[in-house]
């Protein structure tokens, strides 16, 4: 990768390397049958190599390097699952915590601002602090609107398309046939993950990671018939899982619409034309999520740009 500082990637100096992940590979030599398979076939930003921004991706790379260079555990979970970290952060939020309300309008102005909700309600506060995945503020009504570049990020960034479908395995095929239960596919299976409870002992089930043109075609089949073909496939790479495996949730980020997608990321140009603009306060609407983070990516990203919020809103109302 051609980015060697971190700190560096939203700078100026870096505007050369906002094109397209393919065009950088086909660059270097690298044919397209060859970027087909090492890059789309399960690609983890973007829907093919063509809109994913080298620049952001070099970032991620970076990211992941400095952060395996610390000798502390990249990847971790939660004893209960990931979903007890935010439970718990909420048991500790004061004030009313309203759920089952969609927001489709935010009023802001220099001294306050107001969100409306979907059933009527409408809600003041001196500041309006909106996690919202750009995929998702874009149908919300934002009066006034923010400027221009600010307002072409929330309407145009990227979100990636992924569709999982979680399998539970009724019996141990991957002891008859001797095989890995874990797979890199390059058809609607996608990536095959094991997951595993008891301590990591046991598997419990596996999760069929569809990224990309592979998620977006089973988007359009539907849950239920996007969770058979899944099956159906599996049983065909693996002849020894016939009849051992039933679908226990298909979940698709991308037609969720409250996400949009499973994370951003930046399309060619967007780094240079967003980047540094794209979480700016608009008066008393106030940006984080992962999607304006510059430091980090993931759930990092989140409390990285909740950190950076919360002072914007100390430093607004003093």
């Amino acid at each position: 990768m051609p980015l060697k500082d971190l700190a560096r990637w939203t700078d100026p100096q870096s505007a050369n390397l906002d094109v397209s992940v393919h065009e950088f590979l086909g660059s270097r030599g690298a044919t397209d049958g060859a970027i087909q398979l090492a890059c789309d076939t399960n690609i983890s930003y973007g829907t093919t190599t063509r809109d994913v921004s080298l620049l952001m991706q070099a970032s991620v790379a970076q990211w992941v390097a400095v952060n395996a260079g610390t000798g502390v555990p990249f990847f971790g979970a939660v004893r209960g699952g990931n979903q007890r970290l935010p439970e718990a952060m909420a048991r500790h939020l004061k004030g009313d915590l309203r759920k089952g309300m969609r927001v489709v309008a935010i009023t802001t102005r220099a001294d306050g601002a107001e969100v409306r909700c979907e059933d009527g309600t409408r809600l003041r506060a001196k500041a309006v602090v909106c996690s919202l995945p750009f995929a998702v503020l874009r149908h919300v009504r934002i009066d006034p609107l923010p400027p221009p570049t600010q307002n072409a990020a929330i309407r145009e960034l990227g979100y990636s398309s992924i569709t999982q479908v979680h399998v539970v395995p009724k019996r141990k095929f991957w002891e008859s046939d001797g095989l890995s239960p874990s797979m890199w596919t390059d058809g609607i299976t996608g990536t095959v993950m094991p997951q595993r409870g008891d301590g990591g002992r046991e598997l419990t089930s596996l999760t069929c990671w569809a990224r990309g043109l592979n998620a977006q075609y089973l988007d359009r089949l539907g849950a239920a018939d996007a969770g058979r073909a899944v099956i159906a496939e599996l049983e065909r790479l693996r002849p020894a899982a016939k009849g051992a495996l039933e679908v226990a949730k298909v979940r698709s980020w991308a037609t969720d619409p409250y996400a949009g997608g499973v994370w951003s990321h930046f399309r060619p140009g967007q780094v240079t034309a967003f980047v540094n603009d794209l979480a700016k306060p608009h008066e008393r609407l106030f940006f984080c999520g992962e999607h304006t983070a510059t430091g980090s990516r993931g759930m990092e990203a989140a409390l990285e740009s909740a950190e950076r919020a919360a002072i914007e809103v100390q430093g607004a109302l003093g």
